[in-house]
């Protein structure tokens, strides 16, 4: 994080809570809610302009905004917020996370539709099988083609996974092609099988250490083992594995040059965005299933992500990026934690499931400042685990 390309974060942040605020602004504004100030960036205040009832101010850390509403827990003022109905203020509430969740619709749809390259078809290639996985004790070997999932065709690597993750639990049928040990020409076609094996992939692929010397087969692996998997292995790493227990590679593919016409790309950005939240999902469980980090990381660690994407990748990749890091706050904002957007959200549908009895705002403020301490807390203890990668000199995409 030494170049200065991290920098790009900022502006990707501040646009990216921008949105966020203004989509409370709007709704508030649609619902005749008193807004006293917009503010872009965070106080102190450098300028401001008052139209109306409202102040729209341009404040020193260019860092997101705010939106100030009266009477967020009060309903004293006939136009407070805490006076209207439970829609109206759910609306509200909502209304950033949905701003965030439309700004990776419309970058994904753009890129889509913008001159780009893909790969298109190739043959997928089992490269590794990890020790005592399920693609092991189903017979897959290094250098089988994956030509069939349950006797349909993939084309490429993408489509396999997705497959695979479809029927994690249960028996997935592969049908591979392997050479025969003939004269030595295995890889020739002429002299391959096709053969069908059946894999039933896991939920919660483990995390094993790698030793010299397995004691517990439940959480080590001897290093030997190991390097038949990853030949980068060295005692005290962890080895992490997937479902089938695979790596995979890509053979004989096509690079070819596309540009989607909208009625593709607007879909394909639905797709794209759900392949995010399920990747996602399956990291979160493995993570906490394994004890490890998942790849939870703060503001110093997102930083260091923008600062080596830009400088491996280029800066056009701010915008993928940018439509990434849209999604995630879309999800973490309506989670239903204290001092969040869904925490405020679960205390206005408590109040509808109780038909109309409020819990007294005495309650819910304590609630709200408890889980904002918590909440600086937890990026507070993620940050120092960034810095100390920082420090080691590691990276963050590895």
């Amino acid at each position: 994080m030494f170049n200065l390309n991290w920098l790009y974060i900022i502006p990707v942040l501040g646009f990216l809570v921008f949105i966020h605020e203004l989509g409370h602004f709007l709704t508030a504004k649609r619902f005749g809610i008193k807004v006293t100030e917009f503010g872009f960036g965070f106080p102190p205040r450098l300028a401001g302009v008052k139209f109306g009832e409202t102040i729209y101010s341009i404040n020193l850390i260019p860092i997101g905004g705010f939106v100030k509403l009266v009477g967020e827990e009060d309903p004293t003022d006939p136009r407070s917020f805490a006076r209207q109905s439970v829609l109206k203020r759910a609306i509200v509430l909502s209304a950033g996370s949905f701003m965030n969740f439309v700004v990776p619709v419309v970058m994904f749809t753009v890129l889509f539709m913008l001159p780009h390259e893909e790969i298109v078809g190739g043959s997928v290639v089992i490269s590794a099988v990890a020790p005592g996985s399920p693609a092991q004790e189903a017979g897959l070997r290094p250098g089988d083609t994956v030509l069939q999932v349950d006797a349909q065709p993939i084309d490429g690597t993408t489509e396999f996974i997705a497959k695979v993750r479809e029927k994690v639990g249960l028996p997935v049928e592969l049908t591979v092609r392997r050479g025969a040990a003939v004269s030595g020409m295995r890889s020739s076609p002429e002299f391959a099988l096709v053969e069908t094996v059946t894999v039933v992939p896991r939920a919660n692929p483990p995390t094993l250490n790698i030793v010299e010397e397995v004691t517990d087969t439940a959480t080590q692996v001897s290093v030997r083992d190991a390097r038949r998997y990853d030949g980068n292995a060295k005692v005290g790493d962890k080895l992490t594995q997937g479902p089938m227990g695979v790596l995979i590679g890509l053979a004989n593919p096509r690079i070819e040059g596309r540009s989607d016409p909208f009625w593709v790309a607007f879909p394909n950005s639905f797709r794209a965005m759900w392949s995010v939240l399920v990747t996602t999902r399956d990291g979160l469980a493995q993570g906490i299933s394994s004890g490890t980090n998942p790849g939870v990381t703060g503001p110093i660690g997102i930083a260091q992500a923008t600062g080596e994407v830009v400088e491996q990748q280029g800066v056009y990749w701010i915008f993928p990026l940018t439509a990434l890091l849209s999604l995630s706050l879309a999800v973490i904002n309506i989670l239903p934690i204290p001092a969040l957007d869904g925490g405020r959200l679960l205390f206005v549908i408590i109040e509808w499931v109780r038909r109309g009895k409020r819990i007294s705002p005495k309650k819910e403020g304590l609630a709200h400042l408890i889980g904002f301490a918590l909440l600086i807390g937890f990026i507070l203890f993620v940050s120092y685990f960034d810095v100390l990668r920082l420090l080691r000199g590691e990276s963050i995409l590895q």
